[in-house]
């Protein structure tokens, strides 16, 4: 374009206009220089990138599939073009019209490398290979050699294990070379050697030369943090004790802070010495000499490190010899005397102290409560005796308790909390208050009580201190994991979902974190509100579609080798997340369930794209599984469940609960199309009927796997009708060719009866809902499934009917089977009027007037609860209470909403 400024003078209107978002204007001027010059393939790319840019991305790549046709070779428009085409993650595209673009002027160093980058970016490592070799012959410059060389280790990393695996004899015969004819330079170029080393079987010897060698030093290794780390490791791995150790001693002398260091310091010593000589060896007397002179030299503001590495030698001892509890015993009641006010202290103990005979665990509290008592005048007081108290908790001082005594104790952390709030009046917005693990504990003694009881009133008290304590605590995500839990197992989805938006979730939190808010979202019966958070959440797999590509490209381009396998990494477990796939099938339920006309629903299911639908053993197994469950605070003894296992409403969906609801819209699709049944349906109803067999409910409605037992009776209710729409297809096809095999239309009609019937009885249920007052988050679960087995069944039954309509040449003959349809339909009716009717009841429950003087009253009636009796507390409970009815009655009109629309 700076060559021709009579392109330029045209062009510069239309960049004027997009560069201030007006793309409307944009297109209009393209338009209208198009007018003028149809075959300007610039102005074309720009009116494509127009439409991206205003949501229009059909309408862009139909331009871009025009200029494809061209094949143009201009610079600006290839970069134009593969904006567009990169924002719709179409990059195949992309490498043919940069590899033309090179083939047509070979000497353009910037298209060859644009080549190699488009390829990059769909990671064709043999692709990049060719061209990176390609680019050095060119252009001789010895970093796109090194792009080659790493390209060929990448392919190398993903031979399948157990094949000969040339490329990395190859990378590193190439790599030697360059090192011979000294271009290896930086760092990084050695540590792309050191890859390749390091990928192949027994060569830390030659990793450990290379890294010690006159590359080493020329580069100058020894002030790379990780490589100092990687030496000690290889000097260990070839049995260089006193080197490795000499190695660690030195970083210690520098930070003793250095954890991963201490470790490693400890191999050298446990490592060469035999378990029965280890007690008067000369390696376990000098660590003891080492780990007393690095505690000795911690004076003002010790670091943690030297006083745990001393713990970690003496348990390391124990746990071979055992002849020292006491000595370790001792260790850990110092450690805490010393560095009890931190909070990081239970985590730093909480190993040790588990490994620990019980008696011992709990002469260490003891200690502890003998020496510091109930002492919380000051800060530091404060932070110790949460501290012991999450001692106290994690040895099962708190467990079985009768539940006057968790009443007690939840009144006793209550007080500690209301007692260090002034100590915390000048603190920051953004910081916590020094007594919010109190509630914390308060919230989970309260969760146990909620589990021996059955009751929901505990959970209803936990809310209660929760919310009140972030009003002091706005950013308390500790506190606000708590509450999205308990929400959802008082079936307040709203609540739970106002909570969850206050935490500002971001980049890959949404993969980790996600599913504390989305898992089986689709049972409140709030659709839109649970689509709402899922499409939130969904935006890191785009995001990963079109960035971490860049990412990968900005590290060929910097020749950071070191990266480029992380980035690879990361954006393969993204891309194969298990939690993308939950959610994508959660909003593949909800998006159907939106559609409440039957002709709508069987329209969208032809519509439905099964790419992603996958659900065979393979592409289960290549699920990574990236979900935190570690994130929640737990204090729990080890011989319990954590508290974020105690707080989940259902079991934790995985592969088999994605397996089901994927084969549920193939199998739906395959009868909205009234395809043939083949060998695709067969394994889709296998698969059904497997599922459906699943392991029986425990007694608090949740299967021992996956499946809760609504679920597993979705799956059995609708194997019958699978096995019905088989029956009558098959039917239908041999009347119309008159074969020998097809049966009297009485038998036909008689088999599909038999197979409605069975689902007739399951999809009934035992008796309305009745309510307690509290509406957990099973009534929803069973209310919504029955709505959503409905819509389900509303399909087949269409489908069924229009079978008989569309494919029997003599419908006359199915009369019968039409007959036994229509009754089928009627009881899905009747299962829709029962759900509308327990609706009904339950929204009279929940009414704010029915709920200040029902359940309001008996929460505050009588409590246990310091907090629930205290006057100052009595607005905000009945604020949260309405609160919670409301996000109730949101849920129930919208449920009601929806079994009304699906009455067919």
């Amino acid at each position: 374009m700076a060559s021709n400024p009579d392109l330029e003078k045209k062009l510069r209107p239309i960049y004027d206009a997009m560069e201030v978002g007006n793309y409307k204007e944009g297109i209009q001027l393209c338009n209208k220089a198009l007018k003028r010059q149809p075959d300007l393939h610039i102005v074309k790319a720009l009116k494509a990138l127009a439409f991206e840019r205003s949501g229009k991305m059909n309408e862009a790549l139909a331009l871009c599939e025009e200029i494809q046709w061209a094949k143009p070779t201009d610079e600006t428009t290839l970069r134009t073009l593969s904006m567009v085409l990169r924002s719709a993650g179409k990059y195949e595209p992309m490498i043919k019209l940069y590899e033309n673009a090179s083939k047509v002027n070979p000497k353009n160093e910037n298209l060859a490398s644009q080549w190699f980058m488009s390829l990059a970016r769909t990671l064709d490592f043999k692709g990049q290979q060719q061209v990176a070799l390609q680019l050095h012959k060119n252009f001789k410059r010895d970093n796109y050699m090194f792009w080659a060389i790493m390209s060929i280790t990448l392919q190398g990393q993903n031979i399948p294990a157990g094949q000969p695996n040339l490329f990395y004899s190859l990378a590193e015969r190439m790599m030697a070379k360059q090192n011979t004819e000294g271009k290896v330079q930086t760092i990084e170029e050695l540590q792309l050697y050191l890859i390749i080393l390091l990928g192949q079987k027994d060569r830390h010897a030659d990793a450990l030369a290379l890294l010690e060698g006159e590359i080493g030093v020329k580069t100058k290794a020894i002030e790379n943090v990780e490589l100092r780390h990687l030496r000690i490791e290889l000097l260990i791995k070839t049995g260089r004790w006193k080197d490795a150790r000499d190695a660690t001693a030195l970083i210690l002398k520098e930070n003793s802070d250095d954890w991963r260091t201490i470790l490693q310091y400890f191999e050298t010593i446990f490592l060469p010495v035999q378990d029965a000589d280890l007690k008067d060896s000369e390696n376990l007397k000098e660590a003891r000499a080492f780990a007393a002179e690095q505690v000795k030299n911690e004076t003002k503001n010790p670091k943690r490190g030297p006083f745990l590495a001393q713990i970690e030698l003496e348990h390391r001892v124990q746990e071979k010899i055992g002849d020292n509890k006491t000595t370790v015993l001792e260790l850990l009641v110092a450690y805490f005397d010393r560095f009890g006010s931190k909070t990081c202290c239970f985590e730093d103990l909480s190993n040790y102290i588990s490994k620990l005979d019980k008696e011992d665990a709990k002469e260490f509290c003891k200690r502890l409560r003998d020496t510091y008592g109930d002492k919380s005048d000051t800060v530091k007081e404060i932070s110790m005796q949460i501290n012991l108290v999450r001692f106290e908790r994690f040895i099962g001082n708190f467990s079985q308790l009768k539940s006057t005594e968790t009443n007690a104790l939840v009144n006793r952390f209550w007080k500690l909390y209301e007692e260090a709030l002034p100590l915390g009046k000048d603190l920051e917005e953004t910081e916590r208050q020094y007594g919010d693990d109190y509630v914390i504990m308060a919230a989970h003694l309260l969760i146990d009580l909620h589990k021996e009881t059955k009751s929901y009133f505990p959970l209803l008290n936990a809310t209660f201190m929760l919310e009140h304590a972030l009003s002091a605590s706005k950013h308390n995500y500790q506190m606000k994991l708590v509450l999205i839990r308990v929400y959802e197992l008082l079936g307040a989805y709203n609540c739970a979902i106002g909570i969850y938006n206050t935490m500002a979730i971001k980049n890959v939190q949404h993969d980790t974190m996600s599913h504390f808010i989305t898992d089986r979202a689709t049972t409140f019966g709030l659709f839109n509100e649970a689509l709402t958070q899922l499409y939130g959440a969904h935006e890191i797999y785009h995001s990963n579609e079109s960035e971490t590509p860049e990412m990968i490209l900005q590290a060929y381009k910097y020749s950071t080798f070191s990266k480029m396998q992380e980035f690879i990494e990361f954006q393969s477990r993204l891309e194969n997340s298990l939690q993308k796939m939950i959610a994508d099938r959660e909003m593949i339920r909800l998006e159907f369930l939106k559609e409440d006309s039957v002709s709508r629903a069987i329209t969208w299911l032809q519509e439905l794209e099964l790419g992603n639908l996958k659900y065979d053993d393979q592409f289960n197994k290549a699920r990574v599984d990236n979900r935190d469950t570690s994130v929640m605070l737990n204090w729990n003894p080890q011989s319990s469940a954590s508290v974020e296992f105690l707080t989940r409403a259902a079991p934790q969906p995985d592969r088999v609960w994605m397996t089901l609801f994927t084969v549920i819209p193939r199998i739906l699709k395959h009868m909205a199309h009234l395809k043939p049944i083949d060998d695709e349906y067969e394994k889709l109803l296998s698969t059904l009927t497997a599922l459906s067999t699943s392991a029986s409910s425990s007694p608090e409605g949740a299967s021992t796997n996956e499946l809760t037992t609504e679920e597993i009776r979705l799956a059995k209710i609708l194997v019958p009708v699978t096995k019905a729409f088989q029956t009558l297809y098959t039917a239908i096809v041999a009347q119309n060719s008159n074969s020998s095999s097809k049966e009297e239309p009485s038998k036909t009609a008689a088999a599909i009866k038999d197979f409605l019937t069975s689902a007739a009885t399951l999809l009934k249920r035992d008796g309305a809902i009745k309510s307690t007052g509290v509406i957990p988050w099973q009534t929803f679960h069973s209310l919504t499934t029955t709505v959503e087995t409905v819509a389900y069944l509303n399909v087949a039954n269409q489908c069924l009917l229009n079978l008989i309509a569309t494919k029997a040449n003599k419908k006359a003959t199915f009369k019968a089977a039409n007959a036994v349809i229509q009754e089928f339909m009627a009881q899905c009716r009747q299962a829709l009027q029962a759900v509308q009717t327990d609706v009904m009841a339950l929204r009279n429950v929940v009414k704010p007037d029915r709920i200040k003087s029902g359940l309001l009253y008996e929460i505050c009636d009588g409590s246990a609860f310091d907090f629930v009796r205290s006057p100052n507390h009595q607005k905000l409970i009945e604020e949260k209470t309405l609160k919670i009815g409301a996000s109730w009655m949101n849920s129930l009109v919208n449920l009601q909403q929806e079994a009304i629309a699906r009455v067919v």
